[in-house]
């Protein structure tokens, strides 16, 4: 470091610096600085390396630390080390080494600033400082703002895609689900089988135990249907007490095994408002091929949900003569 003052701007007396080592003795720099510029920083300490300087940093608060930097003998990754280590506190490196390539490295991993030492003066060291500490400032705010910013989409996204009640897919989305799910078993000559399931007597719940209760009613019955699914089924809720579950890569069989876990699931006892009450779904099912479009799929089993229903409370119907499930 030069040791010419003349024009050198002060920092604020409050302000204090860590010098590190990284492949050198950072004791000569520091006593340098303390020499050329010996009021700038109201605290100036040294670390040999990295352990100590973490120790340090975890006794004392310093607002920036100057990494003592021997390009030779280390590269940029234990660069990136030492500024992950001080996470907020901004690390300014400083080196003979006058070279433009191995400052580009140092400032893609983090450092705030390279300096060259045979080439910087007070001023231009203490301006570094107080940029440095500014720009991660500035930086620890963006990344602050760009985390709240994605959590905020991420709930917006799942706001737009899923039912606030329960957390199945809402019908918006559900069908655009079921669109490209038809689209991928055309590819694959797949199969897709849909389940319509309505909750039986969910009105007289809700006359007799209330809105509150009747909302605690679909929530308990959505999550006994997501208990009985594999993780590639998909829940949707189309509105009031009506579920739709859309089954890939699934046959017959599968559907009448997932559609006895349902009705097994759903009926445990469920305790509402002090009282007990036994839920029971009525279910309707349709297939691709047999139906080619996601309206028809749902039309179907609606249709067979409600001829179920008809037939008696917590009953099956099919849509297709593959299968009797009644």
């Amino acid at each position: 470091m030069k040791e010419r003052t003349s024009g050198a701007k002060r920092l604020p007396a409050e302000l204090s610096l860590l010098v590190l080592g990284l492949g050198t003795d950072p004791n000569l720099l520091a006593q340098r600085i303390r020499r050329v510029a010996p009021s700038v920083f109201a605290r100036l300490d040294v670390a040999a390396d990295l352990t100590a300087a973490r120790e340090a940093a975890r006794l004392d608060h310093y607002d920036v630390v100057l990494l003592d930097y021997d390009p030779t003998r280390h590269g940029p990754d234990e660069v990136a080390e030492h500024v992950r280590a001080f996470g907020v506190t901004p690390v300014i490196a400083i080196s003979r080494v006058d070279d433009f390539a191995v400052q580009e490295q140092l400032l893609r991993v983090g450092v705030q600033d390279y300096l060259v030492k045979q080439k910087t003066y007070p001023g231009q060291l203490i301006s570094s400082v107080v940029h440095s500490i500014e720009r991660k400032r500035l930086e620890t705010r963006l990344k602050s703002t760009l985390g709240e910013l994605a959590e905020a989409n991420a709930r917006l996204k799942r706001l737009t895609l899923r039912d606030s009640l329960t957390g199945a897919l809402n019908r918006r989305a559900f069908l655009s689900f079921a669109e490209q799910a038809i689209a991928r078993a055309e590819r694959s000559d797949g199969r897709l089988v849909l389940l319509y399931c309505d909750l039986d007597r969910f009105k007289e719940v809700n006359d007799a135990f209330g809105h509150s209760a009747g909302d605690e009613y679909l929530r308990a019955f959505c999550r006994r249907l997501s208990s009985t699914l594999r993780r590639s089924d998909t829940i949707g809720r189309l509105g009031g007490d009506e579920f739709v579950i859309l089954l890939e890569d699934a046959d017959w069989d599968e559907a009448l095994e997932t559609v006895q876990r349902i009705r097994q699931a759903a009926s445990e006892p469920l305790i509402l408002d002090d009282h007990e009450v036994r839920p029971s779904v009525s279910i309707g099912i349709a297939s691709y091929p047999s139906q080619r479009t996601v309206k028809d799929l749902i039309h179907h089993a609606d249709q067979a949900m409600y001829a179920a229903k008809k037939r008696k409370r917590g009953q099956v119907d099919s849509a297709s003569s593959e299968l009797n499930l009644a």
